[in-house]
């Protein structure tokens, strides 16, 4: 991954045993690439911000499309 790549998020908002484990799929773009993180920008809640991530929550958009 470089930045400028389209990637998708796999992020997890709840975690509760009442409602259940859910995966959302949020499109981003890479900002900058570190050895165990990523910097991505999203958009959440109707503004953009910068998250750190995990690079094993990440797939590229390449990986999608096939």
């Amino acid at each position: 991954m470089q930045p400028g790549d389209c990637v998708i998020w796999l992020r997890s908002p709840g975690r509760s045993f009442l409602t259940g484990w859910r995966v959302a799929q949020i499109p981003a773009v890479v900002v900058r690439v570190c050895p165990r993180r990523i910097k991505i920008k999203v958009l959440l809640d109707a503004q953009e911000k910068t998250v750190n991530v995990d690079p094993d929550n990440l797939m590229s958009c390449q990986e999608i499309e096939r």
